[in-house]
């Protein structure tokens, strides 16, 4: 019964693995060796499968051994294909595009500029606590045709912060603040800075920068926290500066104007002219009402005309064509 099923070709045997069907095929069997051939055949199918995860060579030498023991030596092994390689893992390279730096850089700028202009239009908008007329202190109250506007009594840091918003003294601020810098940065030009005439040079420019000055202090702070007594040193520092330009200011023009004169006249008309300047300093500290302050300089004043028209005349010094500098304050050519 063995022989005659093994009369016939044994079918090959398909053994499958992990990585590639390997075909066990005899070429010719015969009677004599079917004896256990088969049984044989099927346990190293078994161990062949086995042993197929390891490695092709392990396979090769599984089948071949088995084709040898199983067949006799009259067989040849079988041809096991070599297994194709596992192809490596497709990696999809996905086309990145183009950054748009311009408009990464609008998006940053644009971020660093907001908070920049939340800040600026906060300090631009006119707070809500603007008080009237009415609501200010004593002493603030003294233009009862302004009334609205009023800034709240503040401390120097909220003063400062007031150059930024709108309020009733938002113009005078402007129109100090502004002739300052105009000063300082044209007339030191127009000096002559000689040795001879370096103190006269440093008079006119501070006489000329000095006003401006006081007046922008006093429009500044008049409303700081600090009282009356704050109020009024700075309204005596706004006639200190207006002072200054009546006093170290006219020198200049009062040095040209007797300049032709002989020298005990000429020193009599300087120190006349500054002793009148030093009780206008007098009579400007001790004020108390706007018209006090304004009279206080009508003796210096009334100085300057005499020596203007000393100056027309055939007696005074200093060129004629220059009287139009000193009304219309324009630089003669």
């Amino acid at each position: 019964m063995q022989s005659a099923e093994c009369a016939g070709v044994i079918s090959p045997v398909v053994i499958e693995s992990a990585t590639a069907p390997i075909s066990v095929v005899p070429r010719s069997t015969t009677a004599n060796h079917c004896s256990g051939g088969h049984s044989s055949l099927l346990l190293s199918t078994s161990s062949t499968s086995s042993s197929l995860s390891s490695s092709p060579e392990t396979v090769r030498s599984a089948s071949s051994s088995t084709t040898t023991s199983s067949l006799g030596p009259q067989t040849a092994p079988a041809v096991v294909p070599p297994s194709s390689p596992v192809p490596p893992p497709t990696v999809l390279k996905t086309k990145q595009c183009p950054r748009d730096d311009f408009g990464e850089d609008d998006d940053e700028d644009g971020q660093n500029r907001a908070p920049l202009m939340k800040q600026l239009n906060k300090l631009l908008t006119p707070p809500d606590d603007l008080l009237q007329w009415k609501d200010m202190p004593q002493h603030l109250q003294f233009n009862p045709y302004v009334l609205t506007g009023y800034r709240p009594l503040q401390g120097v840091k909220g003063c400062l912060s007031s150059l930024f918003y709108v309020h009733n003294e938002t113009i005078n601020i402007l129109t100090h603040g502004i002739p300052i810098v105009y000063i300082l940065a044209t007339v030191p030009a127009m000096m002559p800075w000689e040795k001879e005439y370096r103190f006269l040079s440093w008079c006119h420019l501070v006489g000329s920068v000095a006003p401006w000055c006081g007046s922008f202090v006093y429009h500044l702070f008049m409303n700081l926290e600090l009282g009356e007594s704050a109020y009024y040193r700075l309204l005596q520092l706004d006639m200190l500066g207006i002072w200054i330009s009546q006093s170290f200011g006219a020198l200049p023009m009062v040095t040209a104007t007797v300049y032709c004169l002989g020298w005990p006249l000429k020193w009599l008309i300087i120190i006349s002219y500054s002793m009148l300047c030093i009780w206008g300093l007098y009579k400007a500290m001790t004020a108390s009402s706007p018209w006090q302050r304004r009279l206080c300089f009508l003796l210096p004043f009334m100085m300057r005309i005499m020596l203007t028209l000393l100056r027309i005349s055939k007696l005074g010094g200093g060129n004629p064509s220059s009287l139009t500098h000193v009304f219309l304050q324009v630089r003669s050519t």
